[in-house]
């Protein structure tokens, strides 16, 4: 038995969707599990040790299974970690998703359920489980998602050297925010979905509850942000919890040195998952 999973990289939030809006893009990583006699992870020909995201998420579900760790995984990774492109999600639903296919009970509704619940937010692990664009809640403790045509065709992802983790991004936001903020970002959300299918306006995706406070841990991105909307017409929002900045459409950007510029599709795929 052999098999191929892989999972896109995702863009949670786009503008004023707070853990609702993501937003999967073609950048992926894979993963290819055979039958061995031992278990090991290998990474560019390296044996990894010690537990990532995704093998505590794979040892999760194959205890839960009562499965036997008898594989060889092979992994390859693309989407850059703690830049806001969901690499997280990424890797707990490669490790559920293994799980499950070995098993023989795969269901991407449990997958998408049971990664909500161990990232705390469903938006990344919906957009990662199903593609395109996704808008997804918690309701009745039941996690729900649903799955549209990308609001984007492609997007440039600025991509600087440093790093955010989202708890210490989420440690930033109130508590309570004003009735004012909350409406402006309802009428926004509410303004996306009424235009999907059409062309996006930069405004649309303005936001008063996450991105001033998360732009403001580093004044540099701060500072290009403001820069990129400047010069731009088009949509520009930070990629989840940052650092990394997105701006609809292809754009060439002059960026600062050892900032990494990437041009990159939306993906209407999400998980995908091969038996050879």
């Amino acid at each position: 038995m052999k098999l191929i999973l892989s999972a896109p990289a995702t863009i949670a939030n786009v503008g004023g969707g707070f853990d609702t809006f993501a937003l999967a893009i073609n950048l992926r990583n894979e993963v290819i599990i055979e039958e061995s006699s031992n278990f090991s992870i290998i990474e560019k020909g390296i044996k990894i040790e010690g537990e990532d995201l995704f093998l505590k998420s794979f040892k999760m579900m194959m205890r839960k299974y009562g499965l036997d760790l008898n594989y060889k995984i092979e992994k390859k990774t693309m989407i850059p970690p703690k830049k806001g492109l969901g690499s997280s999600a990424a890797s707990v639903v490669l490790g559920i998703a293994a799980a499950m296919a070995i098993n023989g009970s795969l269901s991407r509704k449990r997958i998408f359920e049971i990664a909500s619940e161990t990232e705390g937010h469903p938006d990344n692990a919906a957009a990662c489980v199903y593609g395109g664009f996704t808008v997804s809640g918690r309701f009745e403790n039941n996690y729900v998602a649903r799955s549209l045509s990308p609001i984007f065709p492609y997007l440039t992802i600025v991509i600087p050297p440093f790093s955010t983790s989202t708890h210490e991004a989420r440690k930033v936001l109130p508590k309570i925010v004003s009735l004012e903020d909350a409406v402006f970002n309802v009428q926004h959300v509410a303004m996306v979905v009424a235009n999907l299918g059409k062309k996006m306006k930069r405004e649309f995706f303005e936001d008063k509850l996450h991105q001033e406070r998360r732009l403001s841990l580093y004044p540099e991105l701060k500072e290009f942000f403001e820069r990129i909307k400047s010069k731009t017409n088009d949509p520009v929002f930070i990629c989840g919890s940052g650092s990394a900045l997105a701006v609809a459409g292809i754009h060439f950007l002059d960026v600062p040195s050892g900032w990494e510029v990437l041009h990159k599709s939306a993906s209407k795929r999400g998980l995908t998952v091969r038996r050879l």
